[in-house]
């Protein structure tokens, strides 16, 4: 056996080349949190089919990197669709539930925040949008906020008080939609009194 004489200068080249392929090695696993999307509200299924996308989540929008702009969209989004949700009717026909349920998707689809978007979709797929009725669709929509908010690390919302806080004065005491403002009694007057 041929023995080797290695002096420092070699052994320290040896181990910076190792060095440099293991972290080339290392940099350029797939493995790496960097290379994939961003943490999933829900898990995905491994055998979930991928969709021929625009862009690597598979969402339509792009992402929305100013966060302050995010935020203020994510704002007045809840606000619509806590609202939406709030004066749903009290008894749907199931073309009106339908409708809802559909706008719901669409509306997860296309939200502009791409990200936003994307972990909305994987958390309809996991609780879907229950539109039986007004109440169930203000307190699932409070539910799916929640989720969302503990994503965020932000407190609850209290869905005890959902339908108070967007009835927009639009329900009696038991929280069903005053009479004189169902859909084919509303006057102009008592709608501009919510300001859009």
């Amino acid at each position: 056996m041929k023995r080797v004489n290695l002096k420092s200068g070699h052994i320290t080249r040896i181990i910076a080349a190792l060095t440099i392929v293991g972290l080339w090695w290392f940099f350029s696993s797939s493995d790496l949190s960097y290379n994939k999307p961003s943490i999933d509200l829900l898990p995905v299924a491994q055998d979930e089919p991928k969709k021929a996308t625009s862009n690597e989540k598979g969402t339509i929008m792009p992402s929305m990197p100013d966060k302050e702009a995010k935020e203020k969209l994510g704002r007045a989004s809840w606000t619509y669709f806590h609202t939406l949700l709030a004066r749903f009717p009290d008894e749907p026909t199931a073309e009106q539930s339908e409708k809802l349920k559909q706008f719901i998707e669409l509306y997860a689809e296309l939200y502009p925040c791409g990200e936003c978007s994307y972990h909305f979709v994987k958390t309809l797929k996991r609780y879907p949008p229950q539109v039986s009725s007004r109440t169930a669709a203000a307190l699932w929509g409070c539910s799916i906020h929640n989720i969302v908010n503990d994503y965020l690390g932000k407190e609850h919302y209290d869905c005890s008080t959902i339908l108070e806080d967007y009835d927009c004065g639009c329900g009696d005491d038991e929280g069903k939609i005053k009479d004189d403002l169902k859909l084919d009694k509303v006057s102009l007057f008592k709608e501009g009194k919510q300001g859009g």
